[in-house]
């Protein structure tokens, strides 16, 4: 059974790119060139976002968890899995670059094998970002009005709940976009699906390494409060020791 699965996702994980530009070839068809540089906006925002993000949210948390000397170690050691999750789109995938990063920076294995694998599928920040992207683009593709406290309560709820249910397997963010189109333009489904997943295929690479590389800094924060404030100094002691 194993093998049959293997090969039936070998199988879509072949034909999966011709689908996708079937998609945006048969939208831009339809609804004329002007999808095409509506998506240019959207991307233009969001991929900006993902690294201002990076470059701003995890340096304080290492600063929280690991001290003054937190941010330049995570700096030094977080491309290796940030290129990991932006070439796989998986956060599992990453697992084993976030291990071997957490070790290169002296976090304990019990530590960083407890909070590497579960926030592979349950620390989706970048997830988030991208479910509200897509939300606020089909409001503006089907003219509704984007505004109201309940409305935004409603769209970060399914941010979180979406991003936790694509976990680690690349391309599940269709789960979400199915979620999200069920539950926000039930009426307009079948034009509203292809356009998510069309957004969801485009930032998924920055939305993974958010998400991934993210795991390896919360690592920083769980030792903190496991091991005491000068954890990272002590690590480093020894390391430096041996």
């Amino acid at each position: 059974v194993t093998q049959v699965m293997m090969q039936l996702i070998r199988l879509l994980t072949y034909y999966a790119p011709v689908a996708f530009f079937a998609i945006f070839a048969g939208l831009v068809a339809d609804y004329g060139p002007k999808i095409a540089g509506a998506y240019g906006r959207a991307m233009a925002v969001y991929y900006p976002l993902c690294f201002v993000y990076l470059f701003t949210a995890f340096p304080l948390m290492a600063r929280l968890g690991g001290g003054r000397g937190g941010v330049g170690i995570m700096l030094r050691h977080i491309a290796r899995p940030a290129l990991t999750s932006l070439g796989t789109c998986s956060s599992v995938a990453t697992i084993p670059a976030n291990l071997e990063a957490a070790e290169d920076t002296g976090i304990s294995r019990d530590v960083a094998e407890m909070v590497i694998p579960l926030g592979a599928t349950m620390h989706m920040d970048g997830s988030c970002f991208s479910c509200v992207l897509k939300i606020a683009f089909l409001f503006g593709v089907f003219g509704i009005p984007f505004e109201g406290a309940g409305l935004i309560v409603k769209i970060l709820l399914v941010a979180v709940f979406s991003s936790v249910a694509m976990s680690g397997i690349p391309g599940g963010g269709y789960i979400g976009e199915y979620i999200i189109c069920t539950l926000f333009f039930p009426a307009q489904m079948a034009i509203a699906y292809p356009i998510a997943v069309t957004i969801g295929n485009l930032v998924d690479p920055p939305a993974t390494m958010i998400n991934a590389a993210g795991d390896y800094v919360v690592t920083f924060l769980v030792a903190r409060f496991t091991e005491g404030k000068d954890w990272l100094e002590r690590a480093q002691r020894e390391k430096a020791a041996h």
